[in-house]
């Protein structure tokens, strides 16, 4: 039932701010998204609710499959805003005979923190998911579809995605470092392929799509997270050096070793991975091996077994390798 090569809301979320405020976002929750979430957390669970689960399903289909509440589409499918609480993910050929629900109740699916991609029920096939652009404020990581020249990305890539996630607090890296721990516990990987999967929702990130088996190019480890919020300018373009850059992506890599550690998540054990490693630090124009670097966080790891004072020692370690590398013209 996967919808491929499909990211849910993507082209909702790259509309320009002008763009955006033409749709309401607080709406009034409909009383099918009251009566699910309740239902989903067990609160009634009664034959009768499902039933009239699906009648209300049936009832809204014909009102949210409309241009008005279109948030994206792939190949196969697209994406439609139910209210401020959830969306649904239909195949383009899917017919609107709505009989069976089914929940997701996969208890992995609790742990998760950022993670918006996994359905939370299914009415005969068409999937429901939690909204994840609820904020108003949403920025899409890397940089959006439709720009063509080079100099256009990387002014959008420093003018908006990097001031947009420069800005997040430790706490939303934390999050996303969680939930990577989650996925490797899972064998599961996010798309790391297209950081426009990861998106800035108010004060938050938030994950998008569907869970993938890691590969070469998917990784559940510190390696996915670099991929996503350095290395990669989108899903078919591999950053390059750039001067202009260096201080910002310095705030990224320092927050996101931050929320790797504080999560003891695996940093990639992969070519593929170690080469995405020692591209984020040649980006933030930190001249020591990944290796090296690695070795030192794990001695760290061993020596102060203190989660609060080993986060001190690692953010000053950072510090070192920042002065050691110190470019001048750096911002």
């Amino acid at each position: 039932m996967r919808i491929n090569s499909f990211t849910p809301q993507t082209n909702f979320y790259l509309q320009t701010n002008s763009e955006k405020n033409n749709i309401a976002f607080c709406g009034v929750p409909t009383q099918f998204s009251k009566e699910l979430k309740n239902y989903v957390s067990g609160l009634n669970t009664e034959k009768t609710v499902e039933n009239n689960l699906i009648k209300m399903f049936k009832e809204m289909i014909p009102k949210i499959v409309k241009p008005e509440n279109f948030q994206g589409a792939g190949e196969y499918g697209a994406v439609y805003k139910i209210d401020d609480e959830f969306v649904i993910k239909k195949l383009h050929e899917q017919k609107d005979d709505i009989s069976g629900f089914e929940l997701n109740e996969n208890p992995l699916l609790k742990k998760f923190k950022t993670f918006y991609g996994e359905y939370v029920a299914k009415v005969n096939g068409v999937k429901i998911l939690k909204n994840a652009a609820t904020s108003g404020d949403t920025v899409n990581a890397g940089v959006k579809d439709g720009l063509e020249h080079m100099w256009e990305k990387m002014n959008y890539y420093r003018d908006i995605y990097l001031k947009r996630f420069t800005a997040l607090p430790q706490e939303a890296f934390d999050d996303v470092a969680s939930d990577f721990k989650t996925v490797y516990s899972m064998n599961r990987s996010f798309d790391t392929i297209n950081p426009n999967n990861f998106i800035a929702d108010g004060k938050r990130i938030k994950i998008l799509d569907d869970l993938v088996t890691p590969n070469d190019k998917f990784f559940n480890s510190l390696a996915g997270m670099v991929k996503v919020f350095i290395t990669s300018l989108d899903r078919n373009t591999r950053a390059d050096f750039d001067v202009l850059a260096v201080g910002s992506r310095r705030n990224l890599l320092r927050k996101i070793i931050l929320a790797g550690e504080k999560n003891e998540l695996n940093f990639g054990s992969t070519m593929a991975e170690k080469e995405e490693l020692n591209h984020a630090l040649a980006l933030c124009d930190i001249q020591t091996p990944w290796r090296d670097v690695q070795a030192d966080l794990c001695n760290l790891r061993r020596r102060y077994p203190n989660m609060g004072e080993r986060l001190k020692k690692v953010d000053e370690y950072i510090s070192e390798l920042e002065d050691y590398s110190y470019n001048p013209f750096m911002d």
